[in-house]
């Protein structure tokens, strides 16, 4: 968790005289920023994100033409039958699997993420440090 990447080494420190937890701090701005959606917010941009790579775009026509052929092979087969063979055809597939999570870390390390949770977590740990004082 990036939130508590931050200097936790020391549990407790001083501050105008008095003790700060840090752990606690961080297992606070770690709650905070899960409940108020952060987490889901960059998970949802990331995705639409992914969505218009070059890659994925790749994927989704390979995986439509999975789907005709297994509409080709199969007459009378029903919407489940479809569902069910290709959640096995992508299971199977490693690369795909593998390129999808290569291009899901790649989002995720990009600077917008980074610069949106250092804002976020700047900003509730100044109000945790606040309302210590």
């Amino acid at each position: 968790m990036i939130v508590s990447q931050r200097n936790c080494h020391t549990e407790n420190k001083r501050m105008s005289g008095s003790l700060v937890d840090e752990r606690s701090i961080v297992a606070k701005v770690d709650m905070e920023l899960k409940k108020g959606g952060t987490f889901d917010k960059l998970r949802k941009k990331a995705t639409e994100h992914i969505k218009e790579s070059e890659l994925l775009q790749r994927i989704e026509k390979e995986t439509l033409q999975k789907v005709d052929e297994i509409m080709e092979s199969f007459s009378n087969i029903s919407k489940e039958e479809i569902q069910r063979k290709l959640r096995e055809y992508i299971s199977s597939n490693h690369q795909m699997r593998n390129d999808i999570n290569r291009q899901t870390r790649i989002e995720l390390d990009k600077s917008w993420v980074q610069d949106t949770l250092k804002e976020e977590i700047e900003e509730k740990v100044t109000k945790q440090l606040e309302d210590m004082v």
